[in-house]
């Protein structure tokens, strides 16, 4: 049974993917997307925004988070997606705790 609307699975899926593109970049490729706008689109008729957040962390390490917003169909308000993981300098790559997420909600 499903407990989200098709779209927001879809949604999801495209910020999955997005993150999975990252994943394959430098930290140096990494650190120039922080300057970059959030991503404005139409996604299912509905506006939706997709940004990137890169936080250094000690250790040299990048915590990257992909965190999208698409509007509510029938009720105020927005759905979250979020994807995240953390980019070591050698090149390495952690997930990201789940408690982590919440601070991008």
């Amino acid at each position: 049974m499903r407990t989200f609307p098709k779209s927001l699975a879809t949604f999801r899926k495209i910020i999955d993917e997005r993150g999975d593109q990252l994943r394959k970049l430098t930290q140096e490729e990494l650190k120039k997307l922080s300057a970059e706008p959030p991503e404005q689109l139409i996604f299912d008729s509905r506006p939706a925004t997709i940004g990137i957040i890169v936080q250094s962390k000690p250790g040299g390490n990048l915590r990257v988070v992909i965190q999208g917003f698409m509007k509510a169909r029938f009720v105020p308000g927005k759905h979250v997606a979020l994807d995240g993981f953390y980019k070591h300098p050698d090149g390495t790559v952690s997930p990201m705790p789940d408690e982590e997420f919440y601070e991008f909600d």
